[in-house]
């Protein structure tokens, strides 16, 4: 059930990005006209991918940075309470499974859920005030407590 609650929360997120993204791309405006950029995913000469492609002074959304330090993905734990901690850009919405949070001015954030015993999948998500946002998977066992 928690899982499910999840996956509707992440959904929710992300209707609201595709909104904000279609109000900037219909509304946003630039010196009269709209911004728009494009984002390729062919390498360029030099080696990298996924390089914007537009005009000067447009904007491009990328991911933001999401690191989950505890707990590690594949770990066994011996509680279903746990803690997700990690860090991400300063003060972005945090959301891990059905619960929310705010990383602070630094970035770290630290979020208390509860699991089921078994297998579990959590999933971390960030978004900053831009509309950026990234996602992380993890699955976590939980031991039987007999």
């Amino acid at each position: 059930m928690k899982k499910i609650i999840g996956y509707i929360a992440v959904a929710l997120v992300a209707v609201a990005v595709l909104v904000l993204v279609y109000i900037f791309i219909t509304k946003g405006y630039s010196g009269g006209s709209v911004v728009t950029t494009l984002m390729t995913g062919t390498s360029n000469p030099a080696g990298s991918t996924s390089q914007p492609v537009g005009t000067p002074g447009s904007v491009a959304s990328t991911k933001i940075s999401l690191v989950v330090t505890s707990p590690q993905d594949g770990s066994t734990l011996s509680s279903t309470n746990v803690t997700v901690k990690g860090k991400t850009s300063p003060n972005a919405d945090v959301f891990v499974d059905d619960q929310s949070g705010k990383a602070d001015a630094n970035g770290n954030f630290a979020i208390s859920i509860g699991l089921d015993e078994g297998q579990n999948q959590i999933v971390v998500s960030a978004n900053d005030s831009v509309g950026n946002a990234a996602e992380q998977d993890l699955n976590v066992t939980v031991t039987s407590f007999q």
